[in-house]
């Protein structure tokens, strides 16, 4: 019963009251007819929500697929359609689903579909030509539902709320992945209302369905070599990764043997030498490119889309797609709290496709540490729970004891929320009488509880506000030193020459790079390449000095990203200065320019000449 509900039963109540004291039976009577009216649509709701509700049966189809095990990709569109299962005879109630999208979606367009319309081709091309054209024949429902969502400002961003009309059972709308990692779509949150807003139900219903995103990469045909093929001899100890095979430039002339082709035979030279020659022609030899992703804590602050661990998978996946249609084996190193996971390397599509879930994989957030207990942790799961478990929230089946302390409003609202969320705990998760009433009392055994309960709910919880990263620090110190050991490990497990592309944020670590330039110079001196990828917090390279315009009015957000600018540029060039002395390379942020340098330096290896080592692009 809602609130409407219950002053319209006080007030019938009242005037009920009122004409048998006063004796006036018109008054009486009113009042004894909205009572029952009243009781007649309370029997009327019961019926529906005793036998209609459990019927409810929702289906999603993700770009026309219901299948889970699919992928989808980062930074494109898709299609989620919700269609109702089964006809339900709704009379006198409304029925509203909910669809709570994952944080990893970015929802955009959404619309219902008429059931009555052809689902042929002709019908479909027909609704594309008059997709901005508003839809003439329309239940009351479904446009009070368009209007609700058009005028609502503050509909939360992971929610899409549909209506049930008389023709609709089908519903549509688009969204976009923001990041790569995983899309879990938990399920559907129904709420049966009847038509005057009198009584409202709502549960949780649940239809999982789980997809990999897949980070996004720049097309092959989108590269332009930046170097110039010479044929300057190398220097000594590089070389151009050639073999005898049927190329077009010639390798060296040898005698004959049997099995050689016919077609090779060198005829002026032989007739010179008087002996059969044959021609060898050279073949290039794949160069292997080996990326180190350093996915580590503060390379995942910011939201999907926004952090820097999106940059670096972008720059791989790139990186990936070019060399391997060049026919180049492209292996990797991905290191995070999780540990250190290397890929072999691979080639041919079946490799790139490996090497893009293996990506994918790594974008998921690790659990985070334990964190202290907190009021925001509180009330982030209380959120989840009314909007996944309000059955358990229920004061019918959760009942809150009635204390005089704490006197204060805020203070019992929160001790309120606590008892009901240790209620809601200790039935999702079985416990015992004894570990409910410890996470009543207790801070850290409830926080342990919250934490574990957001999780696995896919929101994993830190702590609001960062230790600011110091030399006194030790995890930006592991954090290089395991750096280091992935680069000799990289260089251990190459070959003659390849390219070793390290992705890191080391712009906030530049007085400790002492822990990865013995590595660094190792690879140089074993005539590799190794070029390094920073990614930045503005999504930009640190540009020069940009000055400030005093003669107007600049905004917080202006002078803000000038600071950022100026002093990523400071740490830029002092970093740049660093691997210059090693002959290391540089990139800043997950421009095209950094793709550019990888592939250049690719290319430089195969020719043997025309080293960019020591470039900052």
């Amino acid at each position: 019963m809602t609130f409407k509900a219950q002053l319209f039963a006080i007030a019938g109540m009242m005037g009920l009251f009122l004409g048998l004291v006063r004796g006036q039976p018109v008054l009486s009577l009113l009042s004894l007819s909205s009572l029952l009216w009243l009781l007649t649509e309370w029997v009327l709701f019961s019926w529906h929500v005793r036998f209609q509700f459990p019927k409810v049966e929702l289906h999603r189809f993700v770009n026309g697929e219901r299948d889970a095990n699919r992928s989808l990709w980062a930074e494109r569109w898709i299609e989620v359609r919700i269609r109702m299962a089964n006809e339900l005879l709704l009379y006198g109630v409304t029925l509203d689903v909910e669809d709570v999208i994952p944080e990893n979606l970015e929802r955009i367009a959404f619309s219902p579909i008429n059931l009555t319309e052809d689902v042929s081709t002709e019908a479909s091309a027909e609704r594309k030509k008059n997709k901005g054209r508003r839809p003439e024949s329309r239940s009351w429902l479904v446009r009070g539902v368009q209007r609700f969502m058009n005028d609502r400002d503050d509909c939360p961003a992971n929610e899409v709320r549909l209506g049930l009309g008389s023709e609709h059972r089908e519903w549509r709308y688009s969204a976009r992945v923001r990041a790569a990692g995983n899309v879990v779509f938990p399920g559907f949150r129904v709420m049966f209302q009847s038509t005057h807003q009198l009584f409202r139900i709502e549960r949780f219903v649940k239809a999982e369905q789980s997809f990999r995103a897949l980070p996004t990469f720049v097309g092959a045909g989108e590269y332009r070599s930046l170097t110039k093929n010479s044929n300057v001899i190398p220097r000594h100890g590089v070389h151009r990764l050639l073999r005898s095979g049927m190329g077009s430039e010639l390798l060296e002339l040898k005698e004959y043997a049997d099995g050689d082709p016919f077609k090779s035979i060198a005829w002026k030279v032989s007739a010179k030498r008087d002996q059969w020659m044959t021609r060898q022609y050279e073949s290039e030899v794949p160069a292997r490119v080996q990326f180190i992703v350093d996915g580590s804590s503060t390379s995942r602050i910011g939201g999907f889309g926004f952090r820097l661990l999106d940059q670096m998978t972008f720059v791989a996946a790139s990186i990936a797609r070019m060399a391997i249609n060049a026919g180049d084996p492209v292996g990797g190193v991905l290191m995070d709290e999780r540990g250190i996971r290397r890929m072999p390397p691979m080639s041919g599509e079946k490799g790139f496709q490996l090497l893009l879930r293996s990506l994918g994989d790594f974008s998921v957030n690790p659990c985070p540490p334990p964190s202290p207990y907190q009021t925001r942790m509180l009330d982030a799961a209380w959120a989840l729970l009314n909007q996944r478990y309000p059955e358990l929230l229920d004061l019918k089946v959760n009942h809150f004891p009635f204390s005089i302390f704490p006197v204060t409003p805020g203070s019992r609202t929160r001790r309120r929320q606590r008892f009901l969320v240790a209620g809601a705990l200790a039935e999702i998760y079985g416990l015992s009488v004894r570990e409910h009433a410890a996470m009543i009392h207790d801070d850290p055994a409830f926080a342990r509880r919250l934490q574990d309960l957001l999780n696995n709910s896919g929101i994993p919880w830190i702590a609001p506000l960062l230790q600011p990263l110091d030399r006194s620090d030790r995890e930006p110190i592991e954090r290089m030193a395991n750096l280091g050991k992935c680069i000799l490990s990289a260089i251990g497990h190459a070959r003659d020459n390849e390219v070793i592309v390290v992705m890191s944020d080391l712009l906030n670590c530049v007085s400790i790079l002492e822990f990865v330039l013995p590595a660094v110079k190792l690879a140089i001196t074993k005539h590799h390449r190794i070029s390094f990828v920073c990614p930045t917090s503005t999504f930009l390279r640190p540009s020069g000095r940009v000055a400030v315009d005093f003669s107007r009015e600049n905004s917080a957000e202006e002078l803000l990203m000038v600071a950022e600018q100026a002093r990523l540029r400071i740490q830029a060039e002092q970093l740049q200065r660093e691997l210059h002395r090693c002959g290391a390379s540089l990139s800043l942020s997950g421009e095209k320019n950094a793709i550019h340098l990888i592939m250049s330096e690719l290319d430089s290896i195969k020719s043997g000449h025309g080293r960019l080592q020591g470039n900052l692009r």
